[in-house]
């Protein structure tokens, strides 16, 4: 719950604009001019040797959001490994079939599989493509399929991302956590579908990141990542 209180005793002295909280960070962590120096060429180092690769899935399907959660009360008689006492589960009614199918288009290669689960962080793109409505014109529909009237209904743009995000997990990638940027677009076209366009980096940004990923217990034996530190890419 947001606390406008609390948060102005953290956050209240720090500069709300962005060259101002510069500014405030250099004071705060008293850099000098050098110091400034290296850190700008830490960065462009950084930018010299991160680079995104790309991978694009295209499900021929009319996209959907994901279900809303539902709730289940978990008690010793439903469940052998349960709680003392008995307690909700909040799961998602549709995640485990779309998590199947996308393992299966995978492993018959009806899709171009990754040699190795992506664990690194990543840009994601979910273009989403309904059905164009029957109710459409001739001009509707040709603005339709060249982006100028687009999808106004449900599902909703973040339930979208959900379902197939959620598909992605122990198939594409490691885990939607992964994502740092991501995206939806909806549209209508004749041609009902969802494209996936996915970007990762080759590397962690840190030594501390690449420890806690590394760390999973889901973490995949055969891959192997680099890390950035101290103005290049490292493994263990």
């Amino acid at each position: 719950m947001y606390n406008e209180k609390e948060y102005l005793e953290k956050y209240g002295s720090i500069p709300r604009d962005y060259d101002e909280r510069l500014q405030w960070l250099c004071s705060q962590y008293h850099l000098t001019p050098k110091d400034y120096d290296n850190i700008i060429a830490y960065r462009n180092a950084m930018v010299d040797q991160l680079y995104y690769m790309d991978y694009k899935v295209t499900l021929y399907e009319n996209p959907e959001g994901a279900k809303r959660p539902r709730f289940r009360f978990i008690t010793k008689k439903n469940v052998a490994t349960a709680a003392r006492d008995g307690f909700v589960h909040v799961y998602s009614p549709d995640a485990a079939a779309g998590h199947k199918r996308m393992h299966e288009l995978l492993t018959y290669d009806e899709l171009y599989k990754l040699d190795y689960l992506v664990t690194t962080p990543a840009i994601v793109t979910y273009n989403a493509y309904f059905q164009t409505p029957k109710s459409f014109n001739t001009w509707q529909t040709f603005l339709a399929e060249i982006g100028l009237i687009r999808h106004l209904s449900k599902p909703d743009w973040d339930n979208i991302g959900k379902k197939y995000s959620d598909m992605y997990n122990a198939n594409v990638w490691l885990d939607d956590a992964m994502t740092v940027t991501g995206t939806v677009n909806k549209y209508y076209s004749v041609l009902p579908r969802i494209e996936i366009d996915l970007k990762f980096l080759n590397a962690v940004y840190t030594k501390p990141q690449w420890k806690t990923i590394t760390g999973r217990k889901d973490f995949p034996e055969n891959v192997e990542i680099p890390y950035f530190d101290k103005g290049e890419l490292k493994f263990t």
